[in-house]
């Protein structure tokens, strides 16, 4: 009987602290430019994804979006310094309850990305600039990049870039995700190694060529592909 009633009451604490949680549960918007030239964007997020949008416009756009309950959103510190941009979002220890910051940034080719995630994905679109993304237990993709050099990593997740130009130099890299990178028709010298399965088409590997890709992973397979 002890036993029954201590299980009826663990069951009663774990529907209220639901309950609680469903009816604290908020999403809330923010956004912030900056309109003065930079040139560089440091985000460091502990929890929550990083969408990087290329611009032709001078001008820094930020949309943030913070997902909580129990009152415990995400602290972030905003510094500006020598052109360059610093974000950086934590959320709070909390142990009933969850807690998310995302970012939506357009950032114009003239700066450089620095993008950091502990838990999240990382989405690279249409950038014309110089950019390194790396995620601890997320996925990285990149569309449309044409800038001069790219490094994409993720210690637990799949890593996928498409290049609409042939960058100067090209990382992906994935810990015990797949990597993958598809690039313009041409010569390049090229790297690879997998845990599992590695392929090459499309390409002309060439020790000589002026464009590089490094493209690893210590436990999945790795896929370098020519084409548009």
């Amino acid at each position: 009987m002890a036993v029954a009633a201590s299980a009826v009451i663990v069951a009663l604490v774990a529907l209220a602290l639901g309950i609680g949680w469903l009816a604290s549960l908020h999403s809330r918007n923010t956004t912030y430019s900056y309109g003065i030239p930079l040139k560089q964007v440091d985000v460091r997020l502990s929890s929550g994804n990083a969408v990087i949008v290329g611009t032709g416009s001078s001008m820094i756009r930020v949309l943030r979006t913070d997902d909580y309950a129990f009152g415990h959103s995400a602290r972030e510190r905003r510094s500006l310094s020598n052109g360059t941009l610093r974000l950086t979002s934590s959320c709070p220890r909390i142990v009933v309850g969850s807690c998310s910051a995302s970012y939506e940034i357009a950032v114009p080719e003239t700066a450089r990305i620095n993008v950091r995630t502990t838990a999240g994905d990382i989405r690279l679109s249409g950038f014309r600039g110089t950019a390194d993304v790396a995620t601890r237990s997320g996925n990285v993709d990149v569309e449309a990049y044409c800038g001069f050099d790219l490094s994409a990593t993720s210690r637990s997740g799949n890593v996928r870039v498409a290049a609409a130009c042939a960058p100067q130099h090209l990382t992906v890299k994935s810990g015990s995700g797949d990597a993958s990178a598809q690039v313009p028709p041409g010569r390049y010298r090229i790297s690879t190694s997998a845990g599992g399965t590695e392929h090459v088409a499309g390409i002309v590997r060439d020790r000589n060529a002026p464009f590089t890709i490094d493209a690893h992973s210590a436990g999945g397979n790795v896929a370098v592909e020519g084409g548009l």
